[in-house]
């Protein structure tokens, strides 16, 4: 079957005219349900196709099951600006409730008719000639591999998507229970059972809490080193100012109130958005939060771990505090000292068929092996490879050094926009609300190749290198210089791959006027260098082509204030017969 060519607006077409325009977008998770709904209202003519694995909404958060899952940012910052929650259970809410608030907005909007589930992303290919993306996909009902093709090629994917079983010999040989956290087998009881836990990052400071009551003893297997930190966003709710707790909960009796009260519970969305915005500070090395979110963070790992200060000493990193994202855990470095726990601070050599053999030579057996090793953040698209102008390969442009225009644009890509791109997340704020800004850029590209008949856009090499020196200049003076195992970076001294230059507001500003002068062109018109004003059309616009009021305008006046006077109309009773009667107003400002 021919692959179909993009279809160019018409000369003698309205000016603003929307040419047809298909856009495909791989993955249904946050950011690809804030396209499903965003694309559709504010897009004209226009086909969207969303694929993804699963089969239902959420990406991540539909797919991470693990005991104790939750988001380490407030769920009332996690959260779409459009739809606000109040019922939140918990100030960081669990997991399944993160998952349900997604699927209830995907219904809400009616986003799942777009969305095409249980379909396997394999590859995507530029098609020079037709001016189209050829995507591939796999139909998992039946292994059917088929194209499909776009004008505009969205990846919404995200970093946190492909896991993997750590590289540790004879894992696969174990005869007990082998369980990746990423991939959760809801069905396993961990009760009175011997479990290891390998890994101490993020994963592991949630689940260890939440497992250890049930267990019968734990092997929990740290090699490395990491921070721990106390209340993290808590202080953000001024009632837990001066607390020392992690989580809390809100009361059924607080949650009517802000469903009854929604301007109440808008007034506090601000207050934790606006405490959790300026939390960047702590990684600006020398500021003031730096320095108490240091100072508290080690206080609150040796006070926690006085029992067995070993412990403290083999955690205690050589890097500063917040040289990688700080995972809060005062429960988990309390669970890091009760009897039913082993601490070892080892590698492990290989794993037997009843349990693990450490470094030393050390064989523990045990009934369950939990690997909590994370995710691969590398953006490298060995498994799913996409191939761009000249045929050139995103993981061969990104081999040394991966970089994307705004993080949302990578080099030679035509018409390919990313989510969560290379520096895409945010080191302070909610990565919603990043998705939110991002998808509002992409709709401006969009809307612009659509109106101005334009073949394809695509970054300027210098554009891409020039954000790139800014990401390197904004981070020279953070936390994140130092050196360390970061999953933001490729290597402990690399650059930073993974996070935004800025705070979540400064992302949502700088992303607010696109620099259409830092792309590069090509048209439906470029067999006319000179005759580029072809978009312009007819000299009409659709309205009066169609016979409908074409005078919309007068409903979305925006009024300038007056500052000192108001002019009104004279009554019919004026003597004077001025035209009108000046009221003279008191300024209320200076």
């Amino acid at each position: 079957m021919e692959p179909p060519s993009a279809t160019p607006r018409p000369r003698d077409a309205p000016v603003d005219y929307a040419r047809p325009i298909k856009v495909i977008c791989i993955g249904a998770g946050m950011s690809g349900i804030v396209c499903g709904i965003r694309f559709p209202q504010r897009i004209p003519n226009l086909q969207l196709t969303i694929y993804d694995k699963n089969d239902d909404v959420g990406g991540v958060w539909l797919e991470n099951k693990y005991p104790g899952v939750t988001c380490d940012v407030p769920s009332h910052v996690f959260q779409y600006t459009f739809e606000n929650n109040p019922n939140w259970s918990h100030f960081f809410a669990p997991g399944e409730e993160i998952s349900q608030y997604f699927k209830d907005v995907a219904e809400k909007y009616d986003v799942k008719k777009y969305i095409r589930f249980r379909h396997v992303f394999k590859s995507a290919r530029w098609l020079e000639d037709k001016a189209q993306w050829e995507v591939t996909i796999m139909r998992m009902s039946d292994n059917l591999v088929f194209k499909d093709y776009c004008d505009v090629f969205v990846k919404a994917t995200g970093n946190l998507n492909k896991w993997n079983w750590p590289e540790i010999a004879g894992l696969q040989n174990f005869k007990g229970k082998l369980i990746h956290s990423a991939n959760w087998d809801t069905s396993f009881d961990c009760t009175d059972k011997k479990v290891a836990v390998v890994g101490y990052g993020a994963t592991a400071v949630q689940l260890v809490p939440a497992i250890l009551p049930k267990v019968a003893h734990m092997d929990h297997y740290v090699r490395g080193q990491a921070w721990i930190s106390p209340a993290g966003y808590v202080a953000a709710d001024p009632r837990k100012a001066n607390s020392d707790v992690h989580n809390f909960p809100h009361p059924i009796e607080e949650r009517e109130a802000y469903i009854r009260n929604p301007k109440t519970y808008l007034e506090y969305r601000h207050q934790i958005e606006n405490y959790v915005n300026k939390f960047q500070l702590v990684h600006w090395v020398g500021s003031d939060m730096n320095k108490a979110f240091s100072k508290a963070t080690e206080e609150s790992m040796a006070r926690r771990l006085a029992k067995k200060p070993e412990i403290f000493e083999h955690l205690k990193p050589t890097y500063p505090v917040a040289c990688r994202r700080v995972s809060p855990g005062p429960r988990y470095l309390e669970c890091l000292v009760e009897d039913k726990l082993s601490f070892i601070p080892k590698g492990i050599r290989q794993v037997t068929e009843n349990g693990i053999q450490d470094e030393d030579g050390i064989v523990r057996d045990v009934d369950a092996i939990i690997c909590a090793t994370g995710f691969d953040t590398s953006l490298r698209l060995t498994d799913t490879p996409i191939y761009g102008e000249d045929g050139v390969s995103l993981d061969e442009l990104w081999d040394e050094e991966p970089g994307a225009y705004m993080s949302i644009f990578p080099p030679k890509m035509p018409n390919m926009f990313l989510f969560v791109g290379p520096n895409g997340a945010p080191g302070a704020g909610s990565t919603i609300q990043m998705s939110e800004c991002t998808c509002e850029y992409m709709i401006k590209c969009i809307r612009k190749i659509q109106r101005e008949n334009l073949r394809s856009m695509q970054p300027k090499i210098s554009a891409v290198k020039a954000f790139m020196r800014q990401v390197d200049r904004y981070f020279e003076k953070s936390t994140f210089a130092f050196t360390c195992n970061n999953w933001a970076k490729r290597t402990a001294s690399g650059r930073m791959l993974g996070y935004w230059p800025g705070s979540m507001v400064h992302q949502r500003a700088t992303l607010l006027e696109p620099r259409f002068e830092d792309f590069e062109y090509s048209s439906f018109d470029d067999n006319d260098e000179e005759d580029f004003l072809t978009w312009m059309g007819n000299g009409m616009i659709m309205d009066q082509v169609e016979g409908r009021l074409g005078t919309g305008y007068l409903d979305t006046v925006d009024i300038p204030p007056v500052p000192w006077k108001e002019r009104v109309p004279p009554s019919p009773e004026s003597a004077d017969g001025d035209v009108y009667a000046v009221v003279e107003k008191v300024a209320l400002e200076c």
